[in-house]
């Protein structure tokens, strides 16, 4: 008799990233930084491969020092991991394993659905009310775990911080994850972190470096939560998860403050040249607050070939439960004119293109 996977994980769909294009300027579909690192992480990189014989820190302590003064916590409210996506799975072993409930928007950043799958857990989605998390829906819903984004993927949307504690103190779910992944290209991110409501046991933060900071190759983000639940994570967290060189990488990244204002500058003013040029060309386009917009577009299908073959490669909605959209990446000034000439030869197609609707 052959050994078979447990039978729930019939239902779970593997995850397919988004493509990419021939050129760097043209590969819109991963939410990556347009701009490369700069030069003082590249030195740590290379300073910090001296010594990769050696495990790396276990626990990324400078890490978890840097962030505990950038963000007014202690650093025992903190854990690294490999990508917030390791910090997820955490979560879900921890707290949602052999019986575990959890909710999520509709649609929900794919991991927060994958996870609940492969622990067998009950997953309730709430559909979106307006692009947004409809709060009072899921504020009703009794759970372990609820997932918020903020801002959304893939919506780009945002909820204020009253609004998050209105929900917070609302809420059945036993434990609630505010994910802000993308929460350092919205207008004001000091005012609308969830970070200063972690110390109640009852809410947890989950950032990452791989976007306003650039450093998606790397694989490293970091969870912000009471001392408890950091304890629970490490018990069951894979020892040396985080490597040499993204530990270094994110020091070094965390101490440029120059270069992580400039790189959050200069995607926040792409993004409207972005959502001008989709709307200009009469695509409905969701207000954004992150470093992507999503666009209802006709014929999406076939735009995304057009886009395609012109060396652009974007995200088709229909893949992130979102149909009749594409998801565009902010790209450099490069990556815009690329685009734009793309849709430039795409509305001269539009009649003997478009769907009749």
């Amino acid at each position: 008799m052959s050994l078979r996977p447990r039978p729930w994980l019939d239902a779970l769909e593997p995850y397919v990233p988004g493509q990419t294009a021939p050129l760097l300027e043209g590969s819109m579909a991963s939410n990556e930084s347009p701009l490369p690192v700069s030069r003082a992480l590249l030195e740590a990189i290379q300073g910090a491969a001296r010594t990769i014989q050696r495990y790396p820190d276990p626990l990324a302590d400078e890490v978890r020092q840097e962030l505990a003064r950038l963000h007014g916590v202690s650093p025992d409210q903190i854990l690294i991991g490999n990508g917030s996506d390791e910090l997820i799975y955490l979560l879900g072993w921890a707290y949602l394993a052999g019986g575990g409930s959890v909710v999520c928007a509709d649609p929900a950043y794919r991991m927060n659905t994958v996870i609940g799958t492969i622990v067998n857990a009950r997953i309730t989605q709430v559909p979106l009310r307006d692009w947004h998390h409809d709060l009072a829906a899921m504020a009703r819903i009794e759970a372990d775990i609820a997932f918020v984004v903020n801002p959304h993927n893939p919506t780009g949307t945002l909820h204020s911080r009253e609004s998050l504690v209105r929900f917070i103190e609302s809420s059945r779910a036993k434990l609630i994850v505010v994910d802000e992944a993308y929460i350092d290209f919205c207008d004001d991110p000091e005012g609308t972190t969830a970070i200063s409501l972690t110390g109640s046991g009852r809410v947890a933060v989950l950032r990452t470096f791989s976007k306003a900071h650039g450093m998606a190759g790397l694989r490293i983000g970091y969870l912000l939560a009471s001392p408890e639940i950091i304890r629970t994570l490490r018990t069951i967290r894979p020892p040396f998860s985080v490597g040499t060189l993204a530990q270094a990488a994110a020091v070094a990244s965390l101490r440029d403050r120059t270069h992580f204002t400039e790189m959050r500058d200069y995607v926040c003013a792409n993004r409207t040249a972005l959502s001008e040029l989709l709307a200009a060309h009469g695509f409905s386009v969701v207000p954004s607050q992150s470093n992507f917009v999503l666009a209802e577009v006709p014929a999406a299908d076939r735009l995304i070939e057009h886009l395609r073959l012109s060396g652009v490669a974007v995200r088709p909605g229909a893949s992130l439960g979102v149909p009749g959209t594409v998801r565009v990446s902010v790209p450099s000034h490069a990556g815009l004119e690329l685009i734009a000439a793309a849709l430039t030869t795409w509305a001269a197609q539009i009649p003997a293109t478009a769907d009749p609707a």
